[in-house]
């Protein structure tokens, strides 16, 4: 087993594979890195793969942070057939008498849906009602009426269009379903489709190039594995960074509020000492840091 002592480097980029859920995912890299406690960001369902963070030790109480951050998807989908759980694992209706939709109809479907819209979930979805996921409802057989949240298009592009398959990439917001939004974009053309494949590129900053996958991991010597574990710090790098005086360190760490430098931006901050990460504060109205999650304690 590799040690994990160096505290500060707590997150390994997995690249998750199809077939295996998060949760089994998870475990399996406990097993290969020795972990007694260890957590992911962002749930991808078994039909996906692509980047799922693995926090340890102290590290896993900022996951939280990370679902906060923007995620790019490449997902494909078919068109002429719909399911009850909008991808292809679902239970699958044919509609024959669909007509293909023409290249410029896609494109100008797509495009329609950059910027912000209000979204469904899908009935086979994490998304609670009265504290029970919908998925485990639907399974039941209990009738649910789907819920609708605003969800923003940051980027979308058409990567490819052979009927009955179009390929897209999508940066969205938190609470986006891709699938959900290949459906509607199947919609407003009058078509039906399910997602075939998905896969997650982009979570934050991190790219599908800093991803080891399950396999890789296998093959590597304990130093060769400590080559895909970053610092917690590096992973939430998007949130702005602050540093504090030797002064100021104590009464963060005990939870007091005190003033920072005039104009800085009313938001979260990764709070820093020289270079050792501290924890995460927020700045408020009164231009005061409240720390709201401490790194060492």
């Amino acid at each position: 087993m590799i040690s994990l002592k160096t505290s500060s480097m707590s997150v390994l980029i997995l690249n998750k594979p199809k077939k295996l859920s998060s949760f089994k995912s998870l475990k399996v890299i406990q097993n290969l890195l020795g972990l007694k406690k260890a957590g992911h960001a962002g749930t991808l369902d078994p039909l996906a793969t692509g980047i799922l963070p693995i926090f340890f030790d102290r590290s896993t109480k900022f996951i939280q942070y990370m679902p906060e951050q923007d995620k790019t998807y490449h997902a494909k989908f078919q068109l002429g057939c719909s399911s009850d759980t909008e991808d292809i694992e679902g239970n699958i209706i044919y509609h024959d008498s669909e007509q293909a939709p023409s290249l410029d109809n896609l494109k100008e479907s797509v495009s329609s849906f950059i910027g912000s819209y209000q979204q469904k979930a899908p009935l086979f979805s994490a998304k609670k009602v009265n504290g029970v996921a919908m998925y485990k409802l639907a399974r039941k057989g209990i009738e649910l009426e789907k819920r609708s949240q605003k969800v923003s298009i940051k980027s979308l592009e058409l990567l490819s269009y052979s009927y009955p398959y179009f390929d897209i990439e999508a940066k969205v917001s938190r609470g986006t379903y891709v699938r959900t939004l290949g459906v509607d974009i199947a919609d407003k053309l009058g078509c039906n489709c399910v997602l075939t494949d998905l896969c997650r590129t982009g979570f934050g900053t991190l790219k599908i190039k800093d991803a080891i996958t399950i396999d890789t991991l296998k093959n590597l010597d304990n130093k060769e594995k400590m080559q895909y574990v970053m610092r917690v710090e590096e992973i939430l790098k998007s949130i702005p960074k602050l540093n504090i005086s030797s002064t100021e360190v104590k009464k963060f760490q005990n939870g007091l509020t005190f003033s920072v430098t005039k104009n800085e931006k009313k938001e979260k901050k990764l709070v820093f000492h020289k270079d050792e990460f501290i924890g995460i504060g927020e700045i408020g109205n009164e231009e005061k840091l409240r720390p709201i999650k401490l790194y060492k304690i």
